[in-house]
């Protein structure tokens, strides 16, 4: 006889029935235990799952890329500003930044060490997860087309920031019809515009009502150099320090005007001035030709924004002489750059181009604005040199404006009063 069966027959038959029970439970349990990812079962898990329906949900495809500042801090602020609020992020644009997308998961253990409230509403996913909202907000055209159809599926409305570049392009077909089906939709509720041209654009060529449309001159900007203290003060005799500052997105970066910078460099230098070049972005020195004068520029490559501010510090001139429609027939820059902003906050006088006509808060004294043309930059530069405490007004005359431009008060707290107003709209 069997030992199970000399069990079964000494045990009372309601005991059996016990352990039997408890055997199975135990086995279920383990079996149910054994699907679950324990790794996932972090704040961000249940913060998530808890929210039934949400008052905004952001999307993107790069942040928290410290490379790119003005969302970084944008979308910071909106998850500080809502309580239920998340940002789901499809890191497909980091590659147009030469990195990888497996580089978006150091971003993310980053911002849970520097900002753990941000990671907690930060969700890898894609569009596909836009649902249960009240409002909907991203930046840039093609982040909104490609979100369009989920938003209409599930009947959500939305806002969103038109910035030139992502997709805008004023004069390609494919671009202009995605513009038409974001503007028309019935769930659209209202757009930021950053530059006039833009305004002028959607309201001339999609009938866009002005009262969708909330016109902020500028961008966002990480505030770490909003208040900073400069010590350079350049005097005669002292070598400039003129830089360039740019992401590359053509062979020889023609969009961003390097080969203008470059062309005004070997100018400069032909004359004997006392000059280096600070060169900030994806450019080297095999983009353009600077064979036997090497010994005048520095290549840094591309810089992650809050290093930006030792490096401008230093930095006497910034040059921006961008050109509108090179990267594409119709595309075309903010004014002015982003990165020229940062370099304006921590001191440097602006020589910038403006084609476009898009200046419209900045005197003659606060920035210099010339043709996209070596020769007029040049001249511009060796006027600054000649004369010190020109270069030394214009900077702190700018620096002073710039602040006041690009402070979280003008920029940001405009957009959150927006974003606000259609969240806790009760109308509809």
């Amino acid at each position: 006889m069997s030992i199970k069966k000399n069990i079964s027959q000494a045990l009372p038959s309601g005991l059996i029935k016990i352990l039997k029970s408890i055997y199975y439970f135990r086995y279920t349990f383990n079996k149910f235990l054994s699907k679950i990812n324990f790794n996932k079962l972090t704040p961000r898990y249940f913060y998530n799952k808890e929210i039934k329906k949400f008052d905004l949900i952001i999307y993107d495809s790069i942040f928290p890329n410290p490379i790119s500042g003005f969302r970084f801090a944008e979308f910071n602020s909106l998850l500080a500003t809502f309580d239920k609020v998340k940002i789901i992020v499809n890191p497909i644009d980091y590659q147009s930044l030469n990195q990888k997308a497996d580089d978006h998961k150091n971003d993310l253990n980053l911002l849970k060490k520097t900002n753990p409230k941000s990671y907690t509403k930060t969700f890898v996913g894609s569009v596909k997860d836009i649902k249960n909202t009240k409002l909907f907000y991203c930046v840039f055209l093609n982040n909104i087309y490609e979100s369009l159809p989920q938003l209409e599926k599930n009947k959500i409305g939305f806002v969103f920031t038109l910035y030139p570049g992502g997709g805008f392009d004023t004069k390609d077909e494919v671009a202009l019809k995605k513009l038409e089906q974001v503007l028309s939709s019935k769930y659209f509720k209202g757009v930021i515009v950053t530059q006039q041209f833009t305004h002028d654009f959607i309201t001339e060529s999609f009938g866009c009502p002005e009262n969708k449309i909330l016109n902020i001159f500028g961008c966002i900007v990480p505030q770490n150099s909003i208040n900073i203290t400069r010590t350079r003060r350049f005097q005669n005799g002292m070598k400039v320090q003129v830089c360039f500052c740019a992401a590359k997105y053509t062979e020889i970066g023609a969009d961003k005007g390097y080969d203008i910078f470059i062309e005004t460099a070997k100018i400069l230098i032909s004359k004997g001035y006392n000059i280096h070049f600070n060169i900030i972005g994806g450019y080297g020195s095999k983009v353009i030709s600077i064979d036997g004068l090497e010994k005048f520029f520095t290549f840094y490559g591309y810089k992650k924004y809050e290093d930006l501010q030792a490096i401008f510090l230093d930095q006497d001139i910034i040059v921006s002489p961008n050109r509108p429609f090179v990267l594409n027939v119709g595309s075309f820059d903010g004014f002015p750059l982003g990165a020229v902003v940062e370099a304006v906050l921590n001191g440097a006088v602006p020589i910038v181009t403006d084609e476009l006509k898009q200046n419209t808060v900045f005197s003659s004294d606060e920035i210099m604005i010339v043709k996209p043309n070596a020769e007029e930059t040049a001249e511009k530069i060796e006027k600054l040199i000649a004369a010190p405490e020109l270069l030394n007004s214009i900077s702190k005359k700018a620096q002073k404006k710039f602040r006041e431009i690009y402070s979280e008060s003008y920029q940001l707290d405009k957009r959150i009063d927006y974003i606000k107003k259609y969240v806790y709209d009760t109308s509809s």
